[in-house]
């Protein structure tokens, strides 16, 4: 994903107006009654300091007391752009403590007043309780952004998970630190009998194991000599037809929404994704999908060089997390990278070196990409497999890519978000394959998401491009698109042209992200202004998304599950289900 909701300033905030004008009026009676009892007693506590310039010192200590607190709140619960708020909250918290020390001290009586506005009370018990409350909203944002990294160190990790599984295949990722020898047995449910592979190797904290020749829709059950264990389910025979079941989402990032009593590697929506498939037992999702942003290397803040150790522990922190609950890592996951898997709006021009791709590619092919389904060429990431009635082709929407296009060019123009190569690939799979045609994508196809900077960055900046894969799919019938990274979701059809195809081929979009992360809470940038993207259904509150799909021969149905809640559910029936 990338910083995508935050692309422009975000608005001015009336909240610190209306703070501004209470403290005021607070801090005029205040100091007032303070002039009255120094006049009548002639104990002004600093005489260079008047009436007037007491009153401006102390109302800047507020209005700085009150700016950080409220920007505090944004940074650890709504918008945790360290880039933007961490400059703001230390100068904040600079001014408040000067216009603190220069101030004489307040009498009033009222001893939770300056407490909770920010300014000097009547003894050091007070003053003290100030100090640390405000001391203590700055140290909670350095907590959020260093408690995870310095306090539980992830390099002993020990796991595993299920990667992907068909009717005669699993991949099974192994972690465990260090270099290490370890036996792997499994059995099923039918059979009494018991297979072991013995000294398996383990040489860089993780290795992938693929078990072949089992079973079609049979419970197995594996474990290792290291402690791991679990279970998978193969699916049904490739030529039997039967209903596809997948979640798919992107984007998620542990400790926020922050709280001070949450474990640092906590995720909210890897809690909701849980719950949601345990409630659903009498059958099982088939994979889940996770289009990219599985780490961010650069929220809240870039916290260490970009290192392979940089990133490797990013990835850790999530596997390491107590939200990643068995029912999970029983379930396959199928991944691409986005951006910021490397950095924010990657493209392969872009100022960062080479080096730098390099080392944030490593612990994605370790701990993701060797459990992918086998790619579509040997040197590539994108890939293709088929289930049920559906095939799949999983883009790889990074590695090749074009500088993005300026605004002002609208998204027109030859530059390639794929490469030729993968388009000619992407274009020979939709001519040749039957049924359900599901292209994944990290980015979005919509151009919807047409404001701010980052617009361009989506395949809003690759137009033409988009516009020959979609009169490839518009020719057989139409296809599913399934995409993420905007933070929000979008259910979008894009209609063919009238006349050059039958009406009935159109192409939609589920487009559904944040698994756990931010949305934007002030700026929207979705606009439904382009005849050729039509809006069927548009979300953008919620800290956790996923999508839900069932896919059967003749209809996709789709159900929206907003922060543990389905809060929308669709139906697109195909017409020209025999292509």
């Amino acid at each position: 994903m990338r910083n995508v909701m935050v692309r422009r300033s975000s608005p001015d905030f009336p909240q610190a107006t209306i703070i501004g004008k209470i403290a005021a009026f607070l801090l005029f009676k205040t100091d007032a009654r303070q002039s009255e009892e120094n006049y009548s007693l002639n104990l002004d506590p600093n005489p260079s300091l008047n009436a007037m310039s007491t009153s401006l010192l102390r109302f800047s200590g507020v209005i700085a007391s009150a700016y950080l607190k409220y920007n505090t709140w944004l940074f650890l619960r709504k918008l945790p752009l360290g880039y933007r708020f961490i400059p703001r909250l230390i100068a904040a918290f600079g001014v408040f403590a000067a216009s603190f020390l220069l101030q004489p001290r307040s009498r009033t009586k009222n001893t939770a007043l300056p407490v909770v506005l920010g300014f000097r009370g009547r003894n050091n018990l007070v003053d003290a309780v100030t100090i640390l409350l405000n001391t203590l909203f700055l140290m909670s944002c350095a907590d959020f952004i260093y408690r995870g990294q310095v306090l539980y160190p992830v390099h002993k990790l020990s796991t595993s998970r299920v990667g992907w599984t068909n009717s005669t295949t699993t991949r099974i990722v192994v972690s465990y630190p260090g270099p290490s020898s370890f036996n792997f047995s499994y059995t099923n449910d039918i059979t009494n009998w018991t297979v072991i592979i013995s000294n398996l190797e383990i040489q860089n904290e993780a290795t992938t194991i693929t078990l072949a020749f089992l079973e079609p829709s049979t419970r197995y059950t594996y474990s290792t000599s290291l402690g791991h264990s679990g279970s998978f389910l193969t699916s049904a025979p490739e030529s039997m037809p039967t209903t596809v079941r997948f979640i798919s989402t992107s984007c998620m990032k542990p400790f926020f929404p922050y709280s001070p009593f949450k474990h640092p590697f906590a995720l909210q929506g890897l809690q909701h994704l849980s719950s949601y498939l345990s409630r659903n037992t009498s059958y099982s999702q088939d994979f889940i999908l996770f289009l990219g942003d599985f780490i961010y290397t650069d929220l809240p803040i870039v916290s260490a060089p970009l290192t392979r150790e940089y990133y490797t522990n990013l990835y850790r922190q999530i596997y390491a997390s107590p939200d990643y609950t068995p029912i999970l890592r029983n379930t396959p996951w199928l991944h691409m990278f986005d951006d910021h898997e490397i950095i924010n709006d990657f493209w392969p021009g872009m100022d960062v070196s080479s080096k730098t791709f390099a080392e944030a590619i490593q612990p994605f092919l370790l701990y993701q990409n060797n459990a992918n389904p086998p790619p579509l060429y040997e040197d590539v990431f994108y890939y293709t497999f088929r289930r049920g009635d559906a095939s799949f082709f999983v883009l790889d929407t990074r590695s090749y890519r074009d500088q993005p296009a300026d605004l002002e060019s609208g998204g027109h123009g030859k530059r390639s978000m794929l490469g030729l190569r993968q388009l000619e690939a992407l274009k020979a799979w939709i001519r040749s394959e039957k049924g359900w045609k599901v292209v994944v994508s990290g980015v979005p196809m919509t151009q919807n998401w047409s404001k701010g900077s980052d617009a361009m960055d989506s395949w809003g900046g690759y137009l033409d491009e988009r516009e020959e894969i979609f009169r490839e799919l518009w020719a057989v019938g139409g296809g599913i698109i399934v995409s993420g990274d905007r933070h929000e979701h979008a259910t979008v059809k894009f209609p063919p042209p009238a006349g050059e195809y039958p009406e009935n081929n159109a192409i939609i979009e589920f487009s559904t992200s944040p698994l756990s992360f931010f949305y934007q809470p002030f700026a929207r940038d979705y606009e439904d202004v382009h005849e050729t993207d039509v809006t069927v259904y548009q979300h953008w509150k919620g800290t956790s998304k996923f999508g839900a799909f069932e896919l059967e021969k003749e209809v996709a149905r789709f159900q929206l599950v907003v922060d543990g809640e389905v809060v929308w559910e669709y139906n697109h029936r195909r017409t020209n289900y025999h292509t």
